[in-house]
C-alpha cells in the first residue's frame, strides 16, 4: 500500500475551504477514499500500488459527485492539489427551482451530468491559438461521468438564469463553470451543494443525451 499525503489548497492561496464544506469533501482514487479536513483540506489516502491513477475530490460521501480531478506527480513530497473551489460540469438541466429568500430572487438548477476534463475551457487562450488552428474536439469535452446531480445557483434576473431555462426547454447540453459558495451568505442552508454559477455554455449538436462512454 501507498499512503498519499497532501492538501487540496496551496498554502500561499488566498482561498480557503469554507467551514460548512470541510466535513463534506473526500479524496478518492478508484474504490479508495479518505475524508479531508481543515481549511486547506489535509488528507492521507491509502491506495494499492504506486497510487498514480487519477484522483478526484468527491462531495458529501465517498463515491459522491466529483468536483475536480488530478494525477499525482511522481514525487514523494506531499501532494498539493492547488484547488480554489472551482467546478466544471457538463450535462443537461433537469429541474429549475425559482424562489425568493432574504430579499433575493434566485434560480437553482439541477444539472444531471458529470465532471468536465480539467483542461476544458469555455474559450480558447492565446497560447492555444498559437499551437494550432482552434477547433472543438467534442469527445474530449464530454463529461467524465454522466450519473451525478449538481446544483447551480444564479440570480433569477440574470442572463445565467435565462439561458438555463432555455437549455432545459430546448434540451440543449450545457457546460457550467462555478465556484463553491463562501461561508458568508449561508448558501449551504439553501441547497446541499451550493455552486455559484460563473459561466454557462450551451452546446448544439446533442439531440438527446451525451452518449454513454
Amino acid at each position: 500500500m501507498t499512503t498519499i499525503n497532501g492538501y487540496l489548497v496551496a498554502d500561499e492561496a488566498h482561498w480557503r475551504i469554507p467551514a460548512y464544506a470541510q466535513d463534506m469533501l473526500w479524496m478518492q482514487q478508484n474504490d479508495h477514499a479518505a475524508r479531508v479536513s481543515g481549511p486547506r483540506g489535509a488528507f492521507a489516502l491509502d491506495v494499492p500500488g504506486e497510487g498514480h491513477a487519477a484522483m478526484v475530490v468527491a462531495w458529501g460521501t465517498a463515491g459522491g459527485p466529483p468536483l475536480t480531478i488530478w494525477h499525482r506527480p511522481d514525487t514523494q513530497a506531499p501532494f498539493v492539489v492547488g484547488w480554489q473551489g472551482t467546478v466544471g460540469v457538463g450535462g443537461f438541466v433537469e429541474r429549475l427551482h425559482v424562489f425568493e429568500t432574504r430579499g433575493l430572487e434566485l434560480v437553482i438548477a439541477e444539472v444531471n451530468g458529470g465532471l468536465l476534463p480539467p483542461d476544458t475551457r469555455a474559450l480558447p487562450t492565446l497560447a492555444q491559438m498559437q499551437t494550432a488552428p482552434f477547433s472543438r474536439r467534442e469527445q474530449s469535452e464530454q463529461p467524465l461521468a454522466h450519473d451525478f446531480t449538481y446544483t447551480f445557483i444564479a440570480m433569477a434576473d440574470s442572463a445565467h438564469a435565462e439561458y438555463l431555462h432555455h437549455a432545459m426547454v430546448s434540451e440543449l447540453a450545457v457546460d457550467c463553470w462555478a465556484t463553491l459558495a463562501p461561508q458568508a451568505g449561508d448558501w449551504h442552508t439553501l441547497v446541499g451543494l451550493p455552486l455559484l454559477l460563473n459561466t454557462i455554455t450551451l452546446l448544439a449538436g446533442y439531440p438527446a443525451r451525451y452518449s454513454s462512454a
